[in-house]
């Protein structure tokens, strides 16, 4: 999906390019609040439509807002489900694709498969270590994806 980009209106200082914007927050707050009673199913929904639990939408990135803003505008879904193809003769893309299980992010109607969209979401997102997607990582970066899903797996039997 192409993404378009919100004016900036920060003045002179130059925003980070990966913090989501004053201007996106903006626009994003007025169109939920037209949409969603409160701001937990406001969060709900984005936490859903960006394949990351969100908390606050601070805690998207640019190209998350973009997309956000973009389908809120046109309808158009988003998906991150590109991101997360894979290749079922590499070993490391079957290990994600076993953490995945374990983590629970599979398809609600047919849960013996991956959820794409919610792997690729979380690719995208700040929370990974390496923003590309699946297919183009070579053996280092792979390696990085795998350690920081086993982190996560770790932390939630704490």
């Amino acid at each position: 999906m192409s993404t378009i980009t919100a004016p900036q209106t920060e003045g002179s200082a130059i925003p980070s390019k990966t913090s989501i914007s004053k201007s996106q927050i903006q626009q994003l707050q007025t169109i939920c609040s037209g949409k969603f009673r409160s701001r937990e199913e406001r969060l709900e929904a984005l936490s859903e439509m960006t394949g990351v639990e969100l908390t606050s939408i601070k805690e998207l990135n640019r190209l998350q807002a973009d997309e956000l803003i973009y389908f809120f505008n046109t309808g158009k879904i988003i998906d991150h489900s590109a991101w997360a193809l894979f290749d079922r003769n590499n070993t490391q893309h079957k290990t994600i694709l076993s953490l995945c299980h374990q983590l629970g992010w599979v398809q609600e109607e047919k849960p013996q498969f991956v959820d794409l969209h919610r792997l690729g979401g979380w690719l995208k997102s700040d929370k990974s270590p390496v923003k590309m997607p699946l297919k183009e990582m070579e053996r280092p970066q792979l390696s990085k994806i795998i350690s920081a899903l086993q982190i996560i797996i770790k932390k939630s039997y704490k």
